[in-house]
């Protein structure tokens, strides 16, 4: 019963009941108490006790009311709070919540830390989680969401997976996005830069290569070189070549990657200036000259290159030599590659 409607039937109760017995029996009755009379009529000696009880029924109601009242508060805040760590665990961005109730807490509180994948399908999630839920699916998919219009990025860090995943989702439908990506590369996660350059790579453009030459790693470069070497539609400049390699950590396997890139794209004299100059400064460019002096057959020019070094030293290009001398018809790359020669 609710106390209001307690309190109204108590009281008409009292009043029923008081009036009925002094209807019935209108005397007095009088009582000594320590020296105190009282002298009332029988009805307020009956009203009197019916009273006080239902002031402490009241009483009593409304401490416990109030003490349900509470706990029920608790209750409907733990469950806020654990939606809402749902949702950041979901986004995989958990953060930590407090909870008042010890049963809710002995569960709840794993969400402070973890991260939720969701798989299959899900009926009865609140609006707000059914449609993260949504997002997070397409995204897995290969979708492109924008988190902005959904108020999600903003609460991500630029290494977070399901944001991460959506830039990836979007370089694949749009490349020009790599373009953006590069320029404030500091704002995503080296994953999404290192994609981005690939891509910037695929397209054969060294104006934009040349421009990010410096982010390129191992693998990106010779996959620069090798795009280069097997396209015919590539435009490049010697200014471009030695920009590239400054940009990068040149040894020896880069320095024959490159030398197999553009030997077909300059003049021989061009590409032997220039790494003539290269093997003379560094000791790490020398295979890749003579790699270019076997591939322009200048026999000659590998002879007396050769026989300034010491027998013990450029083993493969001096046993590829004796079978030139022989009148065999091998190519060069049939028989040396970076692998052999940089040891």
């Amino acid at each position: 019963m609710r106390l209001g409607t307690y309190i109204f039937s108590g009281t008409i109760f009292i009043i029923f009941v008081v009036g009925t017995v002094y209807l019935l029996t209108p005397d007095y009755y009088s009582l000594s108490l320590m020296g105190i009379t009282l002298n009332l009529p029988i009805a307020a000696w009956v009203g009197i006790p019916a009273l006080i009880l239902f002031v402490l029924t009241i009483l009593h109601m409304g401490y416990h009311g109030t003490k349900s009242y509470i706990n029920l508060k608790k209750w409907q805040k733990d469950v806020e709070s654990a939606k809402d760590a749902l949702y950041w665990a979901l986004i995989a961005e958990p953060k930590k919540h407090n909870y008042s109730i010890a049963k809710i807490k002995e569960g709840a509180i794993l969400l402070n830390g973890s991260t939720l994948t969701p798989t299959g399908n899900m009926i009865g999630l609140s609006e707000k989680l059914d449609k993260t839920v949504e997002i997070i699916k397409n995204i897995q998919n290969g979708e492109y969401v924008n988190l902005n219009e959904h108020n999600i990025e903003r609460h991500m860090g630029k290494n977070n997976p399901i944001l991460v995943k959506n830039q990836l989702n979007r370089l694949e439908k749009d490349s020009g996005f790599a373009d953006e990506i590069l320029h404030y590369r500091e704002n995503y996660d080296d994953s999404v830069v290192s994609r981005a350059l690939d891509i910037v790579i695929e397209s054969g453009n060294l104006f934009k290569v040349k421009k990010y030459a410096s982010l390129m790693n191992g693998e990106q470069f010779h996959s620069l070189m090798k795009k280069i070497e097997k396209s015919g539609d590539i435009k490049i400049n010697l200014e471009t070549v030695e920009d590239i390699m400054k940009e990068n950590e040149m040894g020896c396997p880069e320095y024959i990657a490159m030398a197999r890139a553009i030997h077909k794209k300059f003049t021989p004299d061009e590409t032997l200036s220039l790494f003539r100059r290269l093997a003379s400064e560094r000791e790490e460019a020398q295979n890749a000259y003579l790699y270019l002096l076997f591939e322009y057959e200048m026999l000659d020019e590998v002879k007396r290159f050769l026989e300034e070094y010491d027998e013990s030293e450029f083993k493969p290009f001096r046993a590829f030599q004796i079978l030139k001398r022989g009148k065999y018809h091998y190519k060069i790359d049939d028989l040396i590659n970076s692998s052999i020669v940089c040891k």
